[in-house]
């Protein structure tokens, strides 16, 4: 899963919501016939308890007055809701995301991570994460610069995110590693999706500058289990798994066992 506009248009108002999906421009529309028929039915309803009857120009009237009103204000007011509300969104998108590989960045996964970690102590759930790191890293940005660099981490991210579920969770934790968050999963069914990322990676045919870039990761895995007290020792197993993956060479998914 990614930085997404659905993801922001939880626990949003009514209002942006509508604004969003329909436009200004319908949503002002829409008030404005609401408007109108309240307008009618009410007069309608007063006309007939006090004169006994409903007259046409009462009702043309009353129809008239909201439906060129209405719109004026409305609309106006809804530019600027629906202009603060992509605002808004765009600011939370930015302090969600990693400015290069445009996936989450280590707040927003620490901040799911850490609500993840709760509801599976609370209900007996498991998950996992991973640790990605390249092992050959330092070599793409002396061999080939830094901006080599920043299209090897582009690349591992697209590759990451192609073969990720939506419920996942991918980050950029920092420098050239990445964390993945993967709920209701054991270790051993996300060794299962790293391993294919893994296969997808060791095939990439990347270039830049025209010469040929090898990318090589390492990953390490570690999963929920009761007896934790908090998020970090998930991680620290992760981090445990990783270094013995870059142990044994690099380029392998290796799960930590408890």
């Amino acid at each position: 899963m990614t930085p997404d506009k659905e993801d922001h248009l939880r626990g949003t108002s009514i209002l942006p919501a509508l604004l969003r999906r329909y436009g200004v421009l319908r949503v002002t529309i829409a008030v404005t016939l609401f408007v109108v028929v309240i307008s009618v039915g009410v007069t309608s309803i007063i006309l007939y308890f006090v004169d006994g009857a409903v007259s046409l120009t009462g009702i043309l009237i009353s129809a008239l007055i909201p439906a060129l009103l209405a719109p004026i204000s409305s609309y106006n007011n809804f530019k600027l809701v629906h202009r603060l509300d992509l605002a808004e969104e765009q600011l939370r998108w930015i302090s969600h995301t990693d400015d290069l590989t445009k996936t989450y960045n280590r707040r927003f996964f620490m901040e799911r991570a850490a609500q993840e970690f709760g509801r599976a102590k609370r209900y007996g759930h498991t998950f996992s994460i991973a640790i990605m790191d390249f092992d050959n890293f330092k070599d793409i940005n002396d061999g080939h610069s830094h901006l080599a660099g920043d299209a090897a981490l582009k690349q591992v991210a697209r590759i990451c995110l192609e073969n990720l579920r939506q419920m996942d969770v991918f980050a950029r934790y920092g420098g050239d590693e990445f964390i993945f968050l993967f709920p209701e999963t054991n270790a051993i069914q996300a060794g299962e999706c790293l391993e294919r990322i893994l296969h997808s990676i060791s095939h990439l045919e990347f270039h830049f500058g025209g010469k040929p870039i090898v990318v090589r990761v390492s990953v390490g895995v570690a999963s929920f289990h009761e007896s934790m007290s908090d998020f970090d020792e998930v991680l620290r197993e992760a981090d445990f798994a990783l270094y013995s993956a870059k142990r044994r060479g690099g380029m392998q998914v290796v799960a930590h066992h408890t």
